[in-house]
């Protein structure tokens, strides 16, 4: 059965709202987890309150956790972008140094209508890339030295339209913005759960007076609480990683989209993949600040972990994409 074709214009459209749906989620668990601590700071979990009461506690709760993760979204969107080149060690070039790396920055740049951000080096023989900043300014992309003279001129393109694509989806701000709410929500889940846990503890070996029913609810509290320190980190790595392949997905769509050739990007993945096989087996990776790979147009590491929680995607799947919008 032959597959449906999917264009780059919908590809980028689908990442896009793939990566609203996630953060929208994240907002949501900040709703309910303050109307969590609503109800258990109203004294809900004893019965005897007033279901007005209780009901308002929940509400109130609900509306300064969305009223906290809207600020929170807010004031790390303005903010991000910040990545520093000494995160990798890479230091910026002038025209003279490498001509064809600041040249084909600065036409891809233009094409993608954004101002041309400056070109760093990476002195290492890792095949990778990453960007920083925003396509209003202030930006940077750098290359390591073994892509730069692994690359041909259409592959450089490729890789280099990524990148640009990148800063003009404002991806660093998306990633940072994830990164803020996930470091927040898990803080509020741990607090939440250790509440649960010594309220529970404290009711359940205290005074009988609510009888069997209030130990019933502590034991239900502190199940819950175990359950949640267990598997929040897992949950919210894995919000993590889909946002971040999403927006890997969409900078391929993007960067194709500017220069209106998928296969350079495609041929250069495949030699990024072999390259990088090869050389991380017997030799550290550049990167060893981790809050640039998501960034990385591939993750500077051959670490078998499970795809849920990897930074990007297959490379094998992005080749078949792009490959894809070529036929």
């Amino acid at each position: 059965m032959a597959q449906k074709f999917v264009s780059t214009y919908d590809q980028i459209n689908n990442s896009r709202r793939n990566s609203i749906i996630v953060v929208g989620i994240y907002i949501l668990l900040f709703a309910v987890l303050f109307a969590a601590i609503g109800f258990f700071a109203s004294g809900g979990a004893t019965y005897d309150v007033p279901a007005q009461q209780l009901w308002g506690s929940v509400i109130l709760g609900g509306l300064l956790g969305l009223l906290i993760s809207f600020g929170i979204s807010l004031y790390t969107y303005k903010n991000s972008g910040k990545i520093l080149a000494r995160a990798a060690n890479a230091r910026e070039i002038q025209r003279e140094e490498s001509p064809f790396l600041y040249e084909t920055v600065e036409s891809v740049a233009v094409g993608a209508g954004i101002l041309p951000p400056k070109p760093f080096i990476i002195e290492t023989g890792e095949l990778n890339a990453f960007a920083s900043g925003t396509g209003k300014g202030n930006s940077m992309v750098a290359v390591t030295r073994g892509l730069l003279e692994t690359m041909n001129r259409e592959e450089l393109e490729g890789v280099i339209a990524h990148e640009v694509a990148h800063l003009k989806n404002d991806d660093i701000k998306i990633v940072s913005l994830v990164a803020a709410l996930s470091a927040t929500l898990l803080l509020v889940i741990r607090m939440l759960s250790r509440g649960f846990f010594f309220s529970g503890r404290g009711r359940s070996s205290g005074n009988s007076r609510g009888g069997g029913g209030n130990a019933v609810v502590a034991v239900v509290m502190i199940v819950l609480a175990i359950l949640a320190m267990l598997l929040a980190p897992l949950i919210v790595k894995a919000m993590q990683s889909a946002v971040s392949k999403q927006r890997e997905y969409l900078a391929d769509a993007s960067g194709a989209a500017i220069i209106g050739y998928p296969l350079g990007l495609a041929s250069a993945l495949e030699k990024i993949k072999q390259g990088n096989d090869a050389y991380l087996e017997t030799n550290k990776t550049a990167f060893e600040n981790t809050s640039v790979h998501a960034l990385c147009i591939s993750a500077p590491t051959i670490k078998k972990i499970s795809n849920i929680f990897s930074t990007h995607p297959p490379i094998d799947e992005r080749i078949r994409r792009l490959r894809q919008w070529n036929a």
